[in-house]
């Protein structure tokens, strides 16, 4: 039987916390209703939900998950709550084409902007 690195380090020690755990696959996209999803399988609640936010820049910007710079009209400005308390938000400037965007950002980096999106939450939340 096969199994995954992750696997064995979350059978063995089931309280680690995912930033210590290897890099699994990222998922990135946008539903429907043009909310951002960011979601790392393999680990239950490593899934973050960034809602847009108003107009797109007026200028160009650089992307928070590939780090390119693109012009307005390429990006939109995204939040999502920080902790519990709702009317602590963090905003982030992201391509609305999140297909291109993936294929250009780097897993560490999606990860990063996960991992700093979940942060603040209790343990049990996850």
């Amino acid at each position: 039987m096969d199994y995954e690195e992750r696997e064995l380090i979350l059978e063995l020690f089931p309280g680690t916390p995912p930033d210590l755990l290897p890099l699994g696959e990222m998922l990135y996209w946008q539903d429907e209703e043009g909310r951002v999803h960011i979601e790392e399988r393999g680990v239950e609640g490593l899934h973050l939900v960034l809602e847009p936010v108003g107009e797109a820049p007026r200028a160009p910007q650089v992307c928070e998950a590939c780090r390119r710079h693109l012009s307005g009209s390429a990006l939109g400005f995204y939040r999502h709550a920080v902790g519990k308390d709702p009317r602590h938000l963090r905003y982030l400037v992201l391509c609305r084409d999140t297909a291109r965007c993936a294929s250009h950002a780097e897993p560490g980096r999606l990860r990063e902007i996960l991992l700093r999106g979940i942060e603040r939450r209790d343990p049990g939340e996850l």
